[in-house]
């Protein structure tokens, strides 16, 4: 039997589990490794400081949906979120040290930064790769118009005239 939390009193159908496989399990279970950082932040906001238990104290009863909106918050059960320090996406991992508290104003604010510093990179990839395909065509071109040079009985400076995107005036 479950002896404390949500499943109090409940079966405990992992009791045939050795130790080492139930932590085993729980550290990949989702749900426990949020268990875990709130115990050890107790809903302090690792970026503000934020006591998001005390915030949802205070703003109780009538009005308090308007006043949580006003303040930045979804109204809803939790006011903190878990964040990845590393994300996932970037490398990191479920442990508990790449994990922390932060209440939902600094994790959109961390999550945009994020998403921005990604789109910047992408861009950046994706402007310097339209570079290097301009510089090809170029490149190609310019041994176009030489073997054309070769071959063709028209002289080689009216070519390289009449080639596009080139000025006459030199």
């Amino acid at each position: 039997m479950y002896t404390q939390g949500p499943r109090r009193g409940r079966l405990d159908r992992r009791r045939r589990w050795h130790p080492d496989c139930v932590e085993a399990y729980n550290r990949s279970d989702p749900r426990e490794a949020r268990r875990q950082v709130r115990r050890r932040d107790r809903g302090v906001c690792a970026d503000c400081g934020l006591d998001t238990y005390a915030l949802r104290r205070r703003h109780r009863g009538r009005g308090s949906t308007r006043r949580l909106r006003e303040l930045g918050f979804k109204p809803r059960k939790s006011l903190w979120e878990l964040d990845h320090i590393v994300p996932l996406i970037d490398g990191g991992g479920h442990e508990p040290s790449n994990l922390q508290t932060l209440c939902t104003p600094c994790h959109k604010r961390k999550t945009a930064g994020e998403a921005r510093a990604r789109r910047d990179v992408r861009r950046q990839s994706e402007s310097e790769s339209l570079l290097e395909s301009a510089e090809q065509l170029l490149a190609r071109s310019e041994r176009l118009v030489a073997l054309l040079a070769e071959h063709s009985p028209v002289p080689a400076e009216a070519l390289a005239e009449a080639r596009p995107g080139r000025s006459r005036a030199r």
